[in-house]
């Protein structure tokens, strides 16, 4: 492989962490998303923030880990693994109509899966790029924080918030007396 190459295919990999760090950044979009998820709660709706709250200390716990795991199996087994365990976690969460069902599921499995994701696109983007590590790690982490603005808009729109109400919670939570606060 040449080395004008390599240039062009360590671009693609801070392309593959920004898209990582999109999908990451959704963390951030609890407070758009507890709109319509409280409803469909059995307890407090104003509980819901200690979900957030468990989301990042879940995450920033796991992040001590996962840079460890990820060096010695691989930032794409690790990054795997966080994908799982975020996907596992909104899946999960979908079934959940309690407070401690949610902070489980979304605030322990999602919030794990966002620190084991985390490491890795940093780590590996830094690696491709040694003469500009801090420049590419500002790329990748500023698709974090765009990826809570983008699916911030994604939520509120009023189709995409009907849409994902419907169809994640109707048909699990056929309940009147949870119909009725909504």
């Amino acid at each position: 492989m040449s080395e004008e190459q390599k240039i062009r295919n360590r671009w693609i990999v801070v392309i593959g962490a920004i898209m990582i760090q999109l999908a990451l950044g959704t963390i951030y979009s609890w407070g758009t998303l507890t709109v319509f998820l409280s409803p469909y709660l059995s307890e407090i709706k104003e509980l819901t923030v200690f979900i957030f709250g468990i989301g990042l200390l879940s995450f920033a716990i796991t992040m001590i880990f996962a840079g460890k795991l990820q060096q010695k199996y691989g930032p794409r087994n690790i990054a795997i693994l966080g994908g799982v365990l975020m996907g596992g976690g909104v899946i999960l969460s979908a079934f959940m109509t309690t407070f401690i069902g949610l902070l489980i599921t979304y605030g322990i499995i999602f919030g794990a899966g966002i620190g084991f994701g985390y490491v890795c696109p940093i780590a590996s983007a830094s690696k491709w790029f040694p003469d500009k590590k801090g420049f590419i790690n500002g790329i990748a982490v500023a698709g974090f924080g765009a990826g809570s603005f983008i699916f911030n808009y994604v939520i509120k729109s009023s189709t995409a918030s009907t849409v994902f109400a419907k169809a994640v919670y109707d048909p699990i939570t056929i309940n009147p007396e949870i119909a009725l606060r909504i």
